[in-house]
């Protein structure tokens, strides 16, 4: 017993047993409209400023030859570099070149889009991996509407259960969610262009389905900066966090106790202990 119990401490005071450590890297996830210039200055900093190595990736798009160009214009006036990783087919995302010309980013960004082109061509592939483990060494990573939707491990694809973007529908299984590139921890789910486009409908139902996720709706023109376990608001607009920790299921389709807030630019919430600051 004495030989089993010592095996035990040996192997927590070793760590094996510890959760895994935070990113060191900071996301920026943009609800989509204009980039305010707090918005753009937030991300070429945590990409490490002038110097720095942005990974732009125009897979959501159906204009990524633009996507680039306006990219590689903007980074240039801040002198930063662009890398396109513009990923069109799955095949790419395992593209030797294409991984290494990710290791060597600082920054990487997702335009918007359709969401679920990313989760076609690169969820799942070695590029997934590659930005990953970047972001958990230190990379930033942005994105806009589509590229802020794939942020969480479970994502809004935009379309409800009967293959619309209509809005006009609430309950579980209304709205269809699909594997994203999982950079925000689990338990959260995003919702972009929020305010703007009423889409309080859709996450009110994801989060009947997933009772204790952390629902956050970033509007347009408004970015949540997440860094060391807190997300951030900045830009013009809000953010609506939609908190569980007291929910219960009234219904079949509906719910009671759920917390709400609209946020503002300085104002966030802990992701993990879900409090709200300041």
């Amino acid at each position: 017993m004495k030989r089993t119990l010592a095996c035990i401490a040996l192997v927590f005071s070793a760590g094996l047993w510890a959760a895994p450590p935070k990113p060191k890297g900071i996301l920026v996830i943009v609800g989509g409209g204009d980039r305010p210039e707090v918005v753009n200055d937030a991300f070429m900093a945590a990409c490490g400023g002038p110097g720095a190595v942005v990974g732009v990736i125009p897979t959501s798009t159906s204009e990524p030859e633009e996507t680039l160009k306006d990219w590689k214009a903007d980074l240039e006036k801040a002198r930063l570099v662009m890398v396109p990783l513009d990923v069109r087919t799955r095949e790419q995302a395992s593209d030797p070149a294409v991984l290494e010309a990710a290791r060597r980013c600082n920054g990487f960004w997702f335009s918007g889009g359709d969401q679920n082109l990313v989760g076609d061509k690169i969820v799942g592939t070695p590029l997934q991996e590659v930005i990953r483990q970047r972001y958990r060494e230190g990379a930033a990573v942005g994105g806009t509407s589509a590229g802020a939707a794939i942020m969480s491990r479970l994502m809004l694809t935009g379309d409800d259960h009967r293959g619309k973007e209509a809005l006009d529908e609430i309950g579980p299984g209304a709205y269809k969610t699909r594997p994203g590139m999982g950079f925000l921890p689990e338990g959260i789910i995003v919702d972009q262009h929020f305010l703007r486009r009423n889409r309080q409908n859709r996450l009110f139902s994801v989060l009947m389905e997933h009772p204790d996720f952390l629902g956050l709706g970033i509007d347009e023109s408004t970015a949540l900066l997440v860094k060391d376990g807190k997300a951030r608001v900045l830009g013009e607009s809000g953010v609506m966090v939609f908190v569980p920790s007291r929910t219960k299921r009234g219904s079949k389709k509906g719910f009671r106790n759920m917390t709400v807030h609209l946020l503002h630019e300085g104002e966030g919430v802990e992701l993990a202990t879900r409090r709200i600051y300041p």
